[in-house]
């Protein structure tokens, strides 16, 4: 049986959003990051803060569903290319997290895209809200800071030190947060079914572990 959703936590330069989006394309599957989800919210007409106030309205996360949806086609069809999201957006997303509201909102979110399957979910906490659900794939994309910053600094024209930088603030911010809201390490390879160091490791190699990992769920 293949996973009805691969669940991605992605460190920042190591190539885990462009994976997850390859992914994406050779299963077939939607895809979904903090760029769709906000955009989500901007076609449904509303804001963050309407966002948190509305939760509790069951035909709210029906209107975000279908907006996911149309969000999500164009992503894949007409993908710009970006490996990375925008700092604007990474940096409203976790701040946005540290509210109980929101955080059960987008936790409504991740279930509802395992429920109707055929997802494949970057961020999100998914790795936590999927944790022992059936047919849900988690997977870590990680590697060594230099490695990364090399890579964000080619990908966004920044100097080294700036991209190592960006690289080292990324991981400490993401760990607190994680840590203080769910009480948890995103970096503990229990928390996955698949660890993938891509300092070494071609995104089609990686790809292929993924792949396989998810046509090979029990």
């Amino acid at each position: 049986m293949t996973a009805a959703i691969v669940a991605f936590s992605v460190q920042i330069g190591s190539e885990g959003f462009t994976l997850a989006r390859r992914v994406a394309e050779q299963l077939g599957y939607r895809y979904y990051d903090w760029e769709i989800t906000s955009e989500a919210a901007a076609r449904a007409g509303v804001s963050p803060t309407e966002v948190i106030a509305a939760e509790r309205v069951p035909s709210f996360l029906e209107r975000i569903m279908q907006r996911l949806g149309q969000v999500s086609a164009v992503s894949i069809e007409g993908s710009p290319g970006l490996t990375e999201p925008s700092p604007a957006v990474m940096s409203t997303a976790l701040q946005a997290f540290t509210s109980e509201d929101y955080r059960q909102f987008i936790e409504k979110v991740v279930l509802e895209l395992a429920e109707r399957g055929d997802a494949v979910i970057v961020g999100h906490a998914a790795q936590y809200t999927l944790a022992g659900k059936s047919g849900a794939l988690r997977v870590l994309v990680h590697g060594s800071p230099d490695r990364r910053a090399q890579r964000l600094a080619e990908e966004q024209q920044i100097d080294l030190e700036a991209a190592l930088l960006a690289i080292r603030q990324s991981d400490k911010d993401r760990g607190e947060l994680l840590k203080r809201v769910y009480h948890f390490d995103w970096l503990d390879a229990a928390m996955y079914d698949l660890t993938l160091n891509t300092d070494h490791l071609s995104l089609e190699a990686a790809a292929d572990l993924v792949l396989a990992s998810a046509r090979a769920m029990p």
